[in-house]
């Protein structure tokens, strides 16, 4: 499935102020352009990105420093508990 071009990147990106060792939530994985960028900037930090959809999965990098849940973002809450997260960045 194709993806559209991420909506604001830069603005969102740069709102983020990501710092390095941070934890960020992407709730809409879909294409991952916007997943790409924050995990650009990480360093031992970690990213937890969303996506119900099938297809969204070979979009998903294998990068440690992320944590795919195939789930609607209903779920974050739990999700986020259940690996180990008490609180994120952005």
């Amino acid at each position: 499935m194709v993806y559209h071009i991420p909506a604001l990147l830069d603005e969102s990106i740069n709102g983020l102020n990501i710092r390095p060792e941070g934890i960020y939530v992407d709730v809409t994985f879909g294409g991952g352009g916007h997943s790409a960028e924050i995990l650009k900037r990480l360093d031992t930090g970690k990213l937890i990105a969303f996506d119900q959809d099938e297809d969204v999965r070979m979009n998903v990098p294998d990068d440690k420093r992320l944590i795919f849940i195939e789930q609607n973002f209903r779920f974050l809450k739990n999700n986020l508990l259940f690996n180990g997260i008490k609180a994120i960045d952005g």
